[in-house]
């Protein structure tokens, strides 16, 4: 349908209570500082900004790897605020069908085909009307019809766009609700982060430097757990101001794609820093010698950028982002975000979520008060809240009947371990100077719901079948007990161990009692090795190989830079096939069959085909030159090991272009992709249609020694029906000493 909107501005407050970074110049949606608590643990040791800390273990001082600067918890948006000129609305069945095919009349204003409702838009001057969802069904390759279909109640929402000039949006919700055929209508609200920076049993202790200054996963078990699982096979959606995997200990994450539902593109990068951090502490790269541990370092993280860059976003942001992370087959959401303002779209979306079998983890928000949403929505997620060092409840953290679990979200008031770096959660992201990367202390219920999103991951890798409410009542019931009132604890604090050990039906004692005692940071004998500091390329040997190296059996989704769409779980790497010749790496180069070749299951499905053809009887076939012309990402690769021994390295192939687009729409695409399925090289990105075939030669001799993957694409935008498509024939990587 004709999209005719309004500019607007996306409003939502992350809940990163003290997680929030200020960029240079821009404060952002930081709260103010929170009082600090009186008694005599409040007393930070004095640590200047330009101090070089010295890393654990004694390497020496490195300025600027972790700062000593806590970032406070932030605190959700004014309960009042919404977006101007838009609300959200959810239709009747069968008006919603009909909504699906709303136009513009001559003088711009939508008309949906139900009377009722067509002279209410007439009378705000509706200028837009549109599914929730049609950006998410988009992004997923599918028609809307059918996705709207499969989506349940969440396909009869709609947003309404209008002048913003003498239209409140809370009076125009009340009038559009009056039509018979609305079930609710509301506001735009407005939702924001909830976290901050600052900065003990031992079967697998990890090599990581700064391990030893992560309490917090102490605190809940993570060395015990580990022993039993590292949440291999489980997609973790990460809804929030997206994820940098620039990040150095971050860039070997097991990741898929993702969505940026901000700026409505498949490059959902985070240009904040919150989702960052909070993904670090879902599964941060974990053994490799590198900064910090994550509680399930072997998940694969779903980005999903619903934050701008200044952490603020919208209802109708997050519903898409629950969607689509439903939709690309998250088995659990982290949302660490709040509002004030209840949202029946969000509820239902939320509800959508937990009944498709997705456990959703929600912080509680910081302002010291009720719990806030969507975390409020009790029996569809499990609410997480805050704890300190000593497990009492962080001053931000929120409370009330809605809090099923306690996890540390930290103080950075206070050093109550004596660690001389304040009591915040560590992981790492932007550095405050605005440039590269450092580890950094975040406090806030932001940095305690992803240790318990984290938590469910590993319970799930155990048992892939168990329901959201099995999961969440096992994390409850194994809690630790005895902190304090319900309503401020829930069930009490997070244990994973105990979790673990619940879930795989081993009988265990109660939950013993954790009595937090100041420590000293280990000094080995030996230095520990120490991360660099800002952005690092594709690890040409510079980062320490770990000795224990856990193995996904999923290759996820390649990540092109610039626009690109989200692809389904790409099945796992096959072993490669021995190379038929000597010289000559690649299997059946020619085509003729499917054999060492996989073709990526994406809408537009690449085959073998003899439409055109170098040579033989076959090419591959890329893309769509004939239709539909859908959304969608058609790629081949093969996986081979480039000898160490090899001096000369040669990609030769042979592509024929075909387009009917413009450049800057589809593309046709030559990549080489690392062992973790992550773009290397982009070898070619263009966009063609000579019609002819055309020989491409590529030097890889830099890629010695490393095991790689061949990749061809064709990227179709869709929608516009003008087609695009590459033929590849005749493929061959020789190589010689």
């Amino acid at each position: 349908m004709k999209r005719i909107t309004i500019p607007v501005c996306l409003f939502v407050v992350l809940l990163v209570s003290g997680c929030e970074l200020s960029r240079s110049g821009d404060p952002g949606n930081i709260a103010p500082d929170v009082p600090v608590v009186t008694g005599p643990d409040t007393t930070v040791p004095p640590l200047a900004a330009t101090e070089e800390v010295p890393p654990p273990g004694g390497a020496g001082p490195v300025p600027g790897e972790v700062e000593s600067d806590g970032v406070p918890a932030a605190q959700a948006p004014d309960p009042n605020a919404f977006e101007e000129g838009k609300v959200l609305l959810k239709l009747e069945p069968q008006a919603s069908i009909q909504a699906r095919g709303a136009q513009p009349d001559a003088n711009g204003i939508m008309s949906a085909g139900v009377p009722g409702l067509d002279e209410r838009l007439a009378q705000i001057g509706a200028t837009g009307l549109e599914p929730v969802i049609e950006d998410v069904a988009s992004a997923l390759g599918q028609d809307i019809g059918a996705f709207a279909n499969q989506t349940a109640v969440v396909g009869q929402l709609f947003s309404v766009e209008f002048p913003p000039e003498n239209n409140n949006p809370v009076e125009v919700a009340g009038f559009l609700s009056e039509d018979s055929t609305v079930e609710y209508a509301e506001p735009n609200y407005l939702v924001g982060m909830a976290g901050a920076p600052r900065a003990a049993p031992p079967p697998l202790t990890p090599n990581d430097p700064y391990f030893n200054l992560q309490w917090n996963f102490q605190t809940v078990q993570m060395p015990a757990a580990w022993d039993r699982a590292t949440g291999a096979n489980v997609t973790v959606a990460i809804i929030d101001t997206g994820i940098d995997f620039g990040a150095p200990d971050l860039a070997n994450a097991n990741r898929l794609q993702g969505y940026d539902f901000v700026n409505d593109d498949s490059d959902p990068t985070d240009d904040q820093g919150h989702g960052t951090h909070v993904a670090g502490t879902v599964a941060q790269r974990t053994n490799n010698g590198l900064g910090v541990a994550g509680v399930a370092f072997d998940a694969r993280l779903l980005p999903v950028k619903v934050l701008n860059a200044t952490g603020q976003g919208s209802f109708e942001s997050i519903v898409q982002g629950i969607t689509y992370a439903v939709g690309q087959g998250a088995d659990v959401i982290n949302m660490s975000l709040a509002s004030r303002q209840s949202s029946r779209s969000m509820e239902d979306a939320v509800r959508f979520a937990h009944d498709r079998g997705v456990v959703v983890v929600v912080a509680a928000g910081n302002s010291g008060s009720s719990v806030e949403y969507p975390a409020a929505y009790d029996h569809s997620v499990i609410a997480v809240g805050a704890t300190r060092f000593d497990n009492t409840r962080a001053h931000y953290s929120n409370f009330g009947p809605q809090i099923d679990l306690v996890a540390p979200g930290g103080d950075i008031s206070v050093d109550q371990n004596n660690d001389s770096w304040a009591d915040g959660v560590l992981q790492q992201t932007f550095s405050s100077s605005g440039s590269g990367y450092s580890f950094r202390f975040f406090e806030g219920t932001s940095m305690a719901s992803p240790h318990v999103a984290g938590a469910a991951a590993l319970l799930l890798s155990r048992k892939p079948e168990a329901s959201p409410d099995e999961i969440k009542a096992i994390l409850m019931q194994t809690a630790l007990t005895g902190l304090g009132p319900a309503e401020q604890f829930g069930a009490g604090l997070l244990q994973v161990a105990q979790a673990l050990e619940a879930i795989d039906g081993v009988s265990s004692g109660p939950t013993a009692t954790f009595t937090p005692t100041p420590t000293t940071p280990a000094q080995p004998d030996t230095p520990t090795p120490t991360p660099t500091e800002g952005p690092i390329d594709e690890h040409d040997g510079d980062i320490p190989t770990a000795t224990f190296t856990p193995t996904p059996t999923i290759s996820p989704t390649p990540s092109e830079p610039g626009p690109i769409t989200p692809s389904p779980v790409v099945p796992g790497p096959t072993t490669p096939t021995p190379p038929p010749a000597a010289g000559e790496l690649l299997t059946n180069g020619g085509f003729e069959s499917d054999d060492g070749w996989i073709f990526g299951d994406t809408p537009i499905r690449g085959q073998i085909d003899s439409v055109s053809v170098h040579s033989g009887s076959g090419a591959a076939r890329l893309g769509a030159d004939l239709g539909p012309d859908l959304f969608s990402y058609s790629s081949v690769w093969q996986r081979v090991t480039i000898p160490a021994e090899a001096n000369q390295v040669t990609l030769n192939a042979y592509v024929f272009p075909v387009s009917q687009d413009k450049p800057g729409t589809d593309a046709q695409i030559i990549m080489i992709l690392d062992e973790t399925f992550w773009p290397l090289k982009t070898l070619s990105r263009e966009l063609s249609d000579s019609q002819t075939w055309e020989q491409q030669t590529y030097d890889l001799a830099d890629l010695r020694g490393r095991t790689i993957y061949v990749y061809f694409s064709v990227f179709n935008r869709g929608r516009t029906g003008r087609l695009s498509a590459m033929f590849v024939d005749d493929v061959s990587l020789t190589w010689s000493p």
